[in-house]
């Protein structure tokens, strides 16, 4: 019996080396990237998200000969999770939007308590909805670089009171910007009515940094050569010319 269980490993070792399995492998995992596709579409990595993954692999590698063939895989794979996110938050605010359809025909607190009682929370649901009535609005051609951008800027562009143009607008001129200038575009286009909680004052911020400069500086470990403290005299200098 030990005889043929080793004739039978031998066997399957030389049949999974073999050319004809290996090919077989390649199809297999071919079938599963063009079916994933076909699922959730195939989208691409900025040049900076692709510098972020190269700066991992070369940071934590042992072995540079290796990096270029697990950047690809690794890039593929983070473009795969990026459209299953797009994805998933489409298909929940296209049945958010179906439920608050059916709940609409129920007293006032009906979908709130259902969105509750569903996701734990209010406002997760409510960037899903507000994000797929705004993917909904859009052009086709706009659907894919909408998904690219970063989710929290969709959700604040998506939740403006503003003209569709001009958010459309600001999907269009998308370039790979990071999630703050995005932000600060969002910002500058659609500014915030001073009553609304959301909005956050430059002097608050301003006076946030300032002390926390202070808070720096007053630390025993803190110290400063010629050149520093010409520089911080310096701009105390522009500081009390601005609030003068």
């Amino acid at each position: 019996m030990s005889k043929i269980n080793s004739l039978l490993s031998k066997r399957l070792e030389k049949s999974t080396e073999s050319p004809k399995a290996k090919a077989l492998a390649q199809h297999t995992a071919g079938g599963e990237r063009n079916s994933f596709a076909g699922l959730f579409g195939r989208g691409s990595l900025s040049e900076s998200e692709k510098s972020t993954l190269e700066e991992i692999l070369r940071q934590y590698t042992e072995n540079e000969e290796n990096i270029q063939k697990d950047l690809e895989l690794l890039s593929a794979i983070t473009s795969e999770v990026k459209a299953i996110t797009n994805q998933a938050a489409i298909l929940h605010g296209e049945r958010i939007k179906q439920a608050q359809t059916i709940l609409k025909k129920y007293q006032e607190g009906a979908f709130t308590s259902w969105l509750i009682a569903t996701y734990g929370n209010r406002q997760t649901p409510y960037n899903f909805l507000q994000y797929y009535e705004f993917w909904n609005s859009l052009p086709n051609p706009l659907r894919p670089k909408l998904d690219k951008m970063p989710r929290q800027a969709v959700y604040a562009l998506a939740s403006r009171q503003g003209s569709s143009e001009d958010k459309q607008s600001i999907v269009e001129k998308y370039k790979g910007e990071t999630k703050k200038e995005v932000l600060d575009q969002i910002r500058e286009v659609f500014p915030l009515p001073d009553s609304d909680r959301r909005r956050v004052h430059s002097g608050d911020i301003a006076v946030q940094k300032l002390t926390q400069v202070v808070a720096l500086l007053a630390k025993p470990k803190s110290r400063l050569n010629k050149t520093h403290k010409r520089l911080i005299r310096n701009l105390i200098f522009q500081l009390n010319e601005l609030v003068s």
